[in-house]
């Protein structure tokens, strides 16, 4: 499966705009906002939409292929778990000269609570080169998931175990274990 860089991701979104017939607005997840909105230095195969998925965003999305020689897929989410309140904290797109499109990143803490659910290793990698990018706190990560993803779907033990997993590989095993004995699930080594 062939992955992709910033450079191609917004090479994409800069022709999908010029393909729209009228103005659109989406919420990017995944690693595709991870690679464009906060530069995580990875790679992803596919642009994920939480919202804004239409017609005229899949017409202009295949002219984009066409036009730019990138298989770049386009398609809603077939799973996210965000925080409550992710809406009033979603960034919009900065610097990518966009006329069209409106495009809207959730914040760094929501994006990475959305890929510590999954916790896949390019989940993983993203959230490393986010939080090199742009230092994440821990107490805003903790006190963000302990406060708004209660309704994240799946196994509560696994997913607090995804969350001190994530805090062991960015704050070190310490603090992870301070985490885990706080939340009765297991201490990582």
């Amino acid at each position: 499966m062939t992955r992709f860089g910033r450079p191609q991701l917004v090479a994409f979104l800069r022709s999908l705009d010029r393909h729209l017939r009228s103005p659109s607005k989406i919420v990017v997840i995944g690693g595709a906002a991870a690679a464009v909105a906060y530069n995580s230095g990875t790679t992803t195969a596919d642009i994920d939409l939480f919202h804004g998925m239409s017609k005229d965003i899949e017409d202009a999305a295949r002219q984009a292929r066409q036009e730019t020689g990138l298989a770049i897929s386009v398609a809603a989410a077939a799973v996210a778990d965000l925080p409550y309140n992710y809406e009033e904290r979603l960034r919009p797109a900065r610097g990518l000269r966009l006329s069209r499109l409106r495009l809207a990143f959730p914040d760094k803490y929501d994006l990475v609570l959305a890929k510590t659910m999954r916790g896949y290793q390019h989940d993983l990698d993203a959230i490393e080169g986010i939080h090199r990018r742009h230092r994440l706190s821990l107490k805003t990560l903790v006190r963000r998931f302990e406060t708004e993803m209660s309704q994240a779907i799946g196994d509560p033990a696994r997913i607090r175990q995804n969350v001190v997993m994530v805090v062991a590989r960015l704050y070190g095993t310490a603090e992870a274990r301070a985490l885990a004995y706080r939340w009765g699930v297991p201490i990582p080594r």
